[in-house]
Formats: C-alpha cells, sequence, structure tokens
C-alpha cells in the first residue's frame, strides 16, 4: 500500500523458491475443494501484534488470544483452546489445504450490513476461489466476485460521468466525500472517449470545479484511500503487470474497472486488461493513488515477485537474518519469510500461505487486513 510507509509485521514462516512458485500456479489453476462455511466453531482468527504484542480477538470457541511475532503458537481454535502457529496453522480461506497443511473457514463479511458477492462465502462466480482468496474480488463492498472487475454496487458512479469512491457501498459523495467527473479526464476525447464515452466528452471548464477538485478532502483520503487495492486510486482507475509501460498512444498504463459494452454490461476483466475495448483507458487521481509497490500483492498480481522473498541460504556474501539463516545481501530484506514491505506499519498481512486470516471487521485486500467499511 503505497500511500504509506511499510514495516513489516515478522510473521515465523519458512519460504522456498518452489513453494512460491507452487503458489503462484494455485492462483491459476481452479480448486476442487468446496468451501467451508465458518459455523462458529471454530477458534479466533490469527493477528500477531506489533513488537510481540498480544492481541485479542473472540471468535468461537477459545477465547482468541494470539501469540506476538515471536511467540509461535496462539489459543483459540479447539475446544482445548488450541491452535498451532502461523508454521503450521493457516490455509487458503477457501477450504483448501495451504502450503504448511492447514485450513482455514471462510467467514461471512458483510458491507454496510449488506452481504455481497464478495463476502457470503460462495464461489459465486465458479472458479474454485471464493471471496478474499479470490482475486477478482477487491473488498467485501464488492458484489460481482468475477470475472467482471466492475464492483456492481452503487459506487462505480455518482450520477452521469460522476465518480465518488468505487470500493464502498452507495452512490454519490455521501459518506466519503469523493469527487471526481471523467468530464476532467484528458483522454476523453475523440475518437473512443474513454473511459465513459461521448456523453462523458472532456471539458477542459470542469477541472478544478467542485466535481472535479485539485485536491481530494482529508475525509476522502482518511476513508476511501485505505480500502483501495494496491495499484487504484479511489475512483477505480487502475494498472496492472500486463499492461505496465503501456505506450499512451496504445491506451496507456491505466484502466477503469467500471468499463462497459455498448449493452452497459460491465466488460473489463483480469484476461481483458489489454484489450482496451473492454478495459477503457483512464487517468489516475494521484493524490487518491495507491500505488503498487515492488513487493506488495496489487490488482492482477497475487504473488509478489521472486526477488521479494529471502532465497535459501548462501555461503559467502550473504547476511544472516533473523532466523539464523544466511541470506543473499543482493536482495531485499524480509522479515521471518514475509515479502519486504508487503503492508504498511500497523497493517496485517493475510493471503500468502503461512499468514493468518484477517481478524473479525477486517477483510483481506490485497494482501493486507483492511477494516470493513460502514
Amino acid at each position: 500500500m503505497g500511500f504509506a510507509s511499510a514495516k513489516r509485521h515478522t510473521v515465523r514462516m519458512k519460504w522456498t523458491r518452489a513453494s512460491v512458485a507452487c503458489f503462484a500456479l494455485s492462483l491459476v489453476a481452479a480448486c476442487s475443494a468446496p468451501p467451508v462455511i465458518d459455523d462458529g466453531g471454530s477458534g479466533g482468527d490469527a493477528n500477531a501484534g506489533l513488537d510481540g504484542a498480544l492481541n485479542t480477538m473472540d471468535s468461537g470457541l477459545g477465547d482468541g488470544t494470539n501469540g506476538g511475532s515471536e511467540g509461535g503458537s496462539e489459543s483459540g481454535a479447539g475446544a482445548d483452546g488450541s491452535n498451532p502457529g502461523v508454521d503450521g496453522a493457516t490455509g487458503p480461506l477457501d477450504g483448501t489445504a495451504g502450503p504448511d497443511g492447514g485450513t482455514g473457514a471462510c467467514r461471512p463479511v458483510a458491507c454496510g450490513g449488506r452481504l455481497l458477492e464478495c463476502g457470503d462465502c460462495v464461489d459465486n462466480d465458479g472458479d474454485g476461489r471464493i471471496d478474499e482468496r479470490d482475486p477478482e474480488c477487491l473488498g467485501p463492498c464488492d458484489n460481482t466476485e468475477g470475472p467482471v472487475l466492475l464492483a456492481g454496487v452503487g459506487g462505480e458512479a455518482g450520477g452521469p460521468c460522476r465518480s465518488d469512491c468505487y470500493f464502498d457501498f452507495g452512490n454519490g459523495s455521501g459518506n466519503d466525500d469523493c469527487e471526481w467527473d471523467h468530464r476532467c479526464d484528458p483522454l476523453a476525447v475523440a475518437p473512443n472517449y474513454p473511459p465513459e464515452g461521448m456523453s462523458c466528452a472532456y471539458e477542459s471548464s470542469r477541472v478544478g470545479s467542485r466535481t472535479c477538485p485539485a485536491t481530494q478532502s482529508t475525509q476522502c483520503l482518511n476513508f476511501c484511500q485505505p480500502i483501495t487495492p494496491n495499484g487504484c486510486d479511489c475512483f477505480g482507475c487502475c494498472t496492472f503487470p500486463q499492461i505496465a509501460g503501456r505506450p499512451a498512444a496504445m491506451g496507456g498504463e491505466w484502466v477503469w474497472l467500471g468499463s462497459r459494452n455498448a449493452a452497459g454490461a460491465g466488460s473489463c476483466t483480469l484476461a481483458d486488461v489489454r484489450d482496451t475495448s473492454r478495459c477503457l483507458s483512464c487517468t489516475p487521481v494521484r493524490q487518491c493513488l495507491n500505488e503498487c509497490g515492488p513487493c506488495e500483492v496489487c490488482v492482477g498480481r497475487p504473488m509478489p515477485p521472486p526477488e521479494c522473498f529471502p532465497p535459501p541460504p548462501v555461503g559467502d556474501g550473504g547476511t544472516s537474518g533473523g532466523d539464523g539463516a544466511v541470506r543473499d545481501s543482493s536482495v531485499p530484506t524480509s522479515e521471518g519469510g514475509v515479502p519486504a514491505t508487503q503492508c504498511p506499519a500497523g497493517i496485517q498481512p493475510c493471503g500468502l500461505p503461512g499468514q493468518s486470516n484477517c481478524p473479525a471487521n477486517f477483510y483481506c485486500t490485497t494482501g493486507c487486513c483492511i477494516p470493513i467499511p460502514g
């Protein structure tokens, strides 16, 4: 999450290049195991506290007390209060076994009191991945699990040509106070007028107006930016690895998730981000942009690149890690196997093999536990 300085929780788990490759392949291939719904019989989610502090959450049997970053064990899973630590416990939320042999149960998550597709513990698009484990889910307020990236709620547009916070539930600036109008996008010119078509053609006179402010309000930044996935701005204008570096003459590096076809149906999917007729170009609002950091999980990139993970121990020229292993000093340093700078300081990382599920009232969005918007 590029809008804040990053600091890692220390999570004790071991990575190999083989396990990274295996997990990356698992995100492409659909799972065959059915979903497991948490009926309240399993314990609290692990949430390792900063600097070894203890966090407590009451979610099922046991008291949910979680060990600090160096503890290696938690209580709160079974009737006896036992729950293996991160070294051998936590797996995907869809009920399939994780790389360390553990499993995690899906817990329904509501957005503003509404249970939508990306929080209902159902594989709505039939791809074998559920809710926050589905890269097409961009938060609990996303009502289209896939394949289209259209959120399917009122947040895509605050009226004709207008847009508010894309990743909450609602139509209009309302509680988020975010304002943008695609008629202020300099790309909205002939022949295609992206991202919304000729009816939203560029009008220079609107730039700097109330609906296209030069700066977004503090309320908007405080509310919407934290729930915006890595690689997107608050209004659903996102970049993807597949189009990184694409010249402006070929569509540029940014596309609008809310793109629609002539029939008005959502058209942009992860498979189509290179297709400028389906994923229409846009200009991001930089002030409200959540950059995709080099070692972050981002839209279109469910696994950070291999250089973000510590390599196997080496001999000469390495540096000793916290676990005593000698690491290659030519790659970014990681703490306990967590990718360097996966999340900002104080935010629990999630979604990768061995990482704990998010606690209640949080949702795993692009690798970080994000508060559920009201």
